[in-house]
């Protein structure tokens, strides 16, 4: 990090890194295509109390056509704000305004009450701020001894970044709507989040509120439309929307000698807002003249999620962090969708027998790890060597969740890697992921972790930071 000074109370700062990263199959040592950040810089420009923050990155792919048959255009990064917002310190706390990556919740990964920015599910396996998204928003943290109080508003909806029709990227969601089929939100829909927090000797207690759309679109409904008083060839119209969710978390960390203990609870109630969902056909309106019928979902549910970690320091100096994770659905009502014949949703086949809205039900908030499994055990092993230069690490994902499954775990992600600091601020890192999963899980081959085993891979990465 640089630091000048131009005048007696204006600071100047910037890091950043530049980061080669490969990444293959392997199965059949194919690269991997994904986006991922080849260069970030942070600046941060300081004039007494007030605070310039900006973090820009470059996101690089590599080009489909590198042969420059259909596109002669070098082009192959995109250019990303990933934050620009005003800091300001008070005597009281402090304010900030703008393009924010807010981070809330006491473990360190997959709280369920780390909701306030969404996520960017193209970094799924990244850790901390890399794999989340800034929201154009304000915020204020009041700090009264040992008491933290903090607000959070935005005007906007923002959702995830999920790759629609990637092939590449290991995690797919059950359908790609497009556009046309996402109901608009009404007014304002405004995003809102409180919390308290308190410090004591043992450690701190904090209470969550959040409220807002969901970061995930949902079925919404079916509309069927004919053309006159003819339904001998319906078009039928799927429709997606988000659902207002309300939020309410707790959490802890709490020191015992070498070992921390840290945990979050929270429980969402969900509500699709959608109870009227008729409309003008989106496909050729002026054939499909006439709506026959119109079944919204009316859909609402309470589920909770839960997350507690366990940090401690074991025998020859080894890190150990273990956490559980756990999701389920408390309760859950909507109105059913009385068709008698095949729906045909864009990118997902299936009967009406099997379209049961319950069992569908995907949570719009909470950790990412909800899209995997309803129970999972993380585990993670890191030794460091020679003054840290050398950093070994081993971790993984157990799918604990063996409902309707004759075993103990249905699927696994294990990692191993090791991270070589070369010289300083040059570092190398290898990595070995490899993810299986059953495909005679009740799911078949649905199963999200035998779906993932493709994505099994080898990985290195040099990064220089500055």
């Amino acid at each position: 990090m640089l630091i000048t000074t131009t005048k007696s109370e204006t600071i100047n700062t910037y890091k950043g890194y530049v980061d080669f990263y490969y990444i293959s199959r392997l199965s059949d040592q194919s690269i991997i295509n994904l986006p991922y950040r080849i260069f970030s810089l942070n600046l941060d420009h300081q004039n007494g109390d007030l605070m310039l923050r900006s973090t820009i990155a470059l996101e690089h792919r590599l080009r489909n056509d590198t042969y420059f048959l259909s596109n002669n255009s070098p082009t192959d990064f995109e250019l990303d704000m990933r934050e620009l917002y005003l800091q300001m310190f008070t005597s009281w706390g402090e304010i900030r305004l703008g393009k924010i990556i807010h981070t809330w919740g006491n473990a360190d990964e997959n709280s369920p009450v780390d909701i306030a920015s969404p996520f960017d599910y193209y970094y799924t396996f990244d850790s901390g701020i890399d794999k989340k998204l800034a929201i154009f928003s304000s915020a204020i943290d009041v700090y009264m001894e040992n008491m933290k109080l903090g607000l959070i508003f935005s005007p906007l909806h923002n959702t995830h970044r999920t790759p629609q029709n990637d092939d590449e990227f290991p995690i797919k969601l059950p359908v790609s709507p497009s556009e046309d089929q996402i109901m608009k939100i009404g007014g304002l829909p405004y995003e809102l989040g409180a919390y308290i927090n308190r410090s004591f000797s043992f450690g701190d207690i904090s209470l969550n509120y959040f409220t807002g759309y969901d970061r995930l679109f949902n079925l919404s409904g079916v509309n069927g439309f004919g053309h006159g008083p003819s339904l001998s060839n319906p078009y039928i119209d799927v429709v997606y929307g988000y659902r207002k969710t309300n939020m309410t978390g707790l959490g802890s960390t709490l020191f015992f000698g070498d070992l921390e203990l840290r945990g979050d609870v929270a429980v969402f109630n969900t509500e699709d807002e959608n109870n009227n969902i008729s409309r003008i056909s989106p496909d050729n309106p002026e054939w499909f003249d006439s709506l026959h019928y119109s079944y919204p979902l009316n859909e609402k549910a309470r589920y909770f999620q839960t997350t507690v970690q366990l940090e401690a320091e074991l025998p020859f100096d080894i890190k150990f962090v273990g956490q559980f994770f756990n999701y389920d659905t408390l309760d859950y009502s909507s109105d059913s969708l009385p068709l008698d014949e095949d729906v045909s949703i864009p990118n997902l086949e299936i009967s009406v027998d099997e379209l049961d809205p319950k069992n569908i039900f995907t949570p719009g908030y909470g950790s990412s790890l909800a899209i995997m499994t309803k129970k999972a055990l993380i585990l993670s092993l890191e030794k460091k060597f020679f003054d840290d230069q050398l950093i070994l690490t081993a971790s993984s994902i157990f799918d604990i969740d063996n409902t309707d499954y004759d075993g103990t775990s249905p699927g696994s992600i294990l990692s191993f890697e090791a991270a070589y600091t070369i010289i300083d601020n040059l570092e190398l890192t290898i990595g070995y992921t490899n993810i299986n999963g059953d495909k005679d899980h009740p799911l078949g081959e649905n199963y999200r972790l035998y779906i993932m085993e493709d994505f099994s891979h080898i990985r290195a990465d040099l990064k220089y930071s500055f």
